[in-house]
């Protein structure tokens, strides 16, 4: 049986004509079922249950309100239930530090990026093996370098991002209940989010978030 994936994606500075062919090759159609929207609140709205949910942006097509603390919390119990979840670059964004998405589910949020395109080299940690950095090298690429608030005492850093700017947490994960999260930082434009180490990035931490022991 495919394990379900929903793909929220698409806004002005992250079109879906970017991220969407990553995608292809990120889930095999073999082994995946995956949706696609650009509406967070699908992922409430549907009374289907998904394996593994991925953010690319906030999931709010202009018009909408920000997801509120209560539906955040529906998105948590998800989680919490079973569902993997993924937050990549964009999908950092507009998480308050008193909301449920940081305090309960992500442990991580954007804070700042360097004001224009700078080379940032990707680094995975060191100091202990996880299997979503395991036979992922080190890589650089001309990228929009997020800088975000995480809290270490509840998720472990397993890559780290540095440019001219600053180094910074690139990648953290954590369970969630008898779920799993994983927060990437990099992935901006065409260069960054399809490199082959962030596509095997993605791959890794996909197949991690599903993964039940």
């Amino acid at each position: 049986m495919k394990s379900k994936v929903y793909i929220i994606r698409d806004d002005i500075n992250h079109p879906k004509e970017v991220i969407d062919p990553v995608m292809e090759k990120v889930f095999d159609a073999e082994r995946w079922e995956v949706i696609l929207t650009d509406r967070a609140r699908d992922l409430i709205e549907t009374g289907e249950a998904a394996d593994l949910t991925l953010f690319f942006t906030n999931g709010r097509p202009e018009g909408e309100e920000n997801l509120t603390p209560e539906e955040q919390l529906q998105i948590v119990q998800k989680v919490r239930s079973g569902m993997g979840m993924m937050f990549i670059h964009a999908g950092l964004v507009l998480i308050e530090p008193d909301s449920p998405f940081y305090m309960e589910l992500n442990s991580g949020r954007f804070v700042e990026h360097s004001p224009y395109h700078v080379e940032v080299t990707n680094n995975p940690v060191t100091s202990y093996k996880h299997p979503i950095i395991e036979g992922i090298e080190p890589f650089t690429v001309l990228d929009e370098h997020y800088y975000c608030q995480v809290d270490t005492t509840r998720t472990d850093v397993i890559l780290f991002s540095t440019s001219q700017h600053v180094t910074a947490a690139g990648g953290w994960a954590h369970g969630v209940g008898a779920g799993k999260v994983v927060a990437l930082t990099p992935g901006h434009n065409p260069e960054a989010l399809g490199h082959p180490q962030m596509i095997q990035l993605m791959k890794n931490g996909a197949d991690w978030a599903v993964r039940q022991s």
